[in-house]
C-alpha cells in the first residue's frame, strides 16, 4: 500500500507541474498577443466583426441578434465565456454579413 500512495503522489505532482506550466506559459499569454496588434488598433481595417463590451452576465446571443439585426443581416454572434466558471466575461463579437452594416 505504501508504494501505491507514493506513485499516486508522484503522478499528481507531475500533472500539477504540467498544468502550472500550461497556465503560466509566457508564449501564449494574452499580453504577448495584444502587444503585436497595438499598431493597427487605432485605425483598424473595416471588417464584418464588431466587438461589444460591458455586457451584463445575463445578456444572451438572442438579445444581441435582436439589437444588432436592425443594422443589417447577422452572420454570427459569439459571447465570450470563462473556461472554468462557464459564465459570460461581459463581452461578445457580432459578425455581420456585410462590412457596410458593421460600419453603421
Amino acid at each position: 500500500s505504501r508504494s501505491r500512495s507514493r506513485s499516486h503522489r508522484r503522478s499528481r505532482s507531475r500533472s500539477y507541474s504540467r498544468d502550472y506550466r500550461r497556465r503560466h506559459s509566457h508564449s501564449h499569454s494574452p499580453m504577448s498577443t495584444r502587444r503585436r496588434h497595438i499598431g493597427n488598433r487605432a485605425n483598424p481595417d473595416p471588417n464584418c466583426c464588431l466587438g461589444v463590451f460591458g455586457l451584463s452576465l445575463y445578456t444572451t446571443e438572442r438579445d444581441l441578434r435582436e439589437v444588432f439585426s436592425k443594422y443589417g443581416p447577422i452572420a454570427d454572434v459569439s459571447i465570450v465565456y470563462d473556461q472554468q466558471s462557464r459564465r459570460s466575461r461581459g463581452f461578445a463579437f457580432v459578425y455581420f454579413e456585410n462590412v457596410e452594416d458593421a460600419k453603421e
